[in-house]
């Protein structure tokens, strides 16, 4: 990405922040500035987030023997859900 690019997604962020907050946007953004201002950071995108939170959940859900019922629940093959629970 370039750096006009990333100005322009740095911008649509604080728009989107504005609409989204009103006049809570300009303190959310000095917390932003001030914890990772200068870094240069990779935000993973929702799919990623929502399998890592998926995948939380059929660890604490699993008991041993519920692996069919975890791969019918979570519409998965039971053999992803062994790979999952002993990661």
């Amino acid at each position: 990405m370039t750096r006009s690019e990333h100005h322009e997604v740095i911008e649509q962020l604080f728009d989107r922040l504005h609409g989204e907050f009103g006049r809570l946007a300009p303190q959310i953004i000095q917390v932003m500035v001030e914890c990772i201002g200068g870094c240069r950071l990779t935000f993973p995108d929702l799919q990623n987030l929502y399998r890592t939170e998926r995948n939380r959940r059929i660890k604490n859900e699993f008991r041993g023997n519920n692996i069919e019922e975890l791969a019918l629940l979570y519409r998965l093959k039971p053999r992803q859900v062994r790979n999952i629970v002993i990661r």
